[in-house]
Parts: C-alpha cells; structure tokens; sequence
C-alpha cells in the first residue's frame, strides 16, 4: 500500500493497494475514509487559518456560557476532513483542498476584518450562491465543535436534556449510561426460552392461502 498520506487500509472493502496521487487511485478514491480524518492534517496558511476560525465563530457565534469555536482548533479538524490535491474527492463534506484553500483565499483578509453582521451576511452570500464552500464550511465547523470534550461538558451543564450526555457512542458505546443486565431476567429465558436446530426448521407450505373470503 502506498504510506504516502500516514494512511492504514480502511475496513469494508478498501482497496489492498493504491495508487500514487493524481494517477487515478489512492485512499480517498475507494473504501472508507479512515476513522478520525487524516493522520496528517491539510496545512493553512496563517491568512486561511483566520478564515476558518472567522467562519466558525459566524456559524456558531461567541458565548460566554459555550467554548468559542475559534479557540477550539478548528483549523486542525478542518485539515483532516478536506481531500489532499491530486485524489479524487470522494467522501463528505467533499471538499478538495486546491478548490476549498480558493475558497478560503476568495473571503481573505476582508471577511476576517468585519464585524459580526458583515461576516453573517458574507456567509449568507455564499448560502444564496450555491457556493459549495458554505455547505463544506457549515458541515466541518457544526462536526469540529461538537466533537470537542469541552463541548459535551457545556452540554452536560447548559441543557437539562444534556445533563446525561456522554458525546458520541461510538466505538465503545455509552459504557456509563447503559444500564446492567437483569441476571434474574436473562435466567428466566434461559430456562423458559426455546429454539429450532436449524436442520428441524421446515418451509411452510403457504400454497393453499389465499386472500378471497
């Protein structure tokens, strides 16, 4: 396999090998994106990074009761979820880097310099375009923030839904929330319960039903 990206074949059908940027194959162009991102994230440019971290606290604007976005490292969550120059973009938010890094560079210095209402109505632009940089930006920064610890721990505090929210379930599943087993329960089916041999499982003849009365 080619270890250029850090990469680890995915499961469910990844391919034992692949090609070399930019010659028709690779790790993004089949399989399943590995868990996490990459493990070498896309770098920005300083002037992009502010971007970024611009953008998020537009879509998800400063609290004092909620982390702010900007000071999450978003820019690094960014970097691993956007498809490197060269592979075929493939997986969601489906942004590749040469068209996203464009897109960063568009807003540039002017968006980073505006106040709240100037950069809402930035984002709002994008939205009524079309521009598929809203969406890929909307997706990231939503998925970065609330991927983050701290993020749960405000859940847990703010919201009396939350107060037993534990982030997302997976791998390992929400190991302090599930409740124990009924020993008494499975022991009552283990002695009540039943079961077919697969060989004494028959095909039942529906031949003669009908649905006239």
């Amino acid at each position: 396999m080619n270890n250029a990206l850090g990469e680890k074949p995915a499961p469910f059908g990844a391919p034992e090998t692949s090609a070399t940027p930019g010659q028709a194959g690779g790790y993004f162009e089949s399989g399943r994106p590995r868990l996490g991102g990459l493990q070498n994230p896309i770098r920005f440019s300083e002037p992009q990074a502010a971007v970024i971290n611009a953008a998020a606290d537009t879509i998800i604007p400063p609290n004092p009761n909620w982390p702010t976005a900007s000071e999450l490292d978003l820019v690094t969550f960014v970097g691993r979820y956007v498809t490197p120059s060269g592979y075929q973009n493939k997986h969601f938010p489906f942004a590749s880097e040469d068209e996203f890094k464009a897109g960063l560079d568009r807003l540039g210095q002017s968006f980073v310099s505006a106040d709240a209402t100037g950069r809402a109505e930035a984002i709002a632009a994008l939205e009524k375009a079309e521009d598929p940089l809203f969406e890929q930006l909307r997706a990231l920064v939503y998925y970065g923030y609330y991927s983050r610890p701290v993020v749960t721990q405000a859940i847990n505090r703010n919201l009396p839904a939350g107060r037993d929210y534990h982030g997302p379930p997976l791998p390992y599943g929400y190991l302090q929330t599930t409740e124990p087993w009924d020993e008494e329960l499975l022991t009552q089916a283990q002695e009540n319960g039943s079961y077919l041999e697969t060989e004494d499982v028959v095909r039942v003849d529906l031949s003669q039903l009908s649905w006239k009365k």
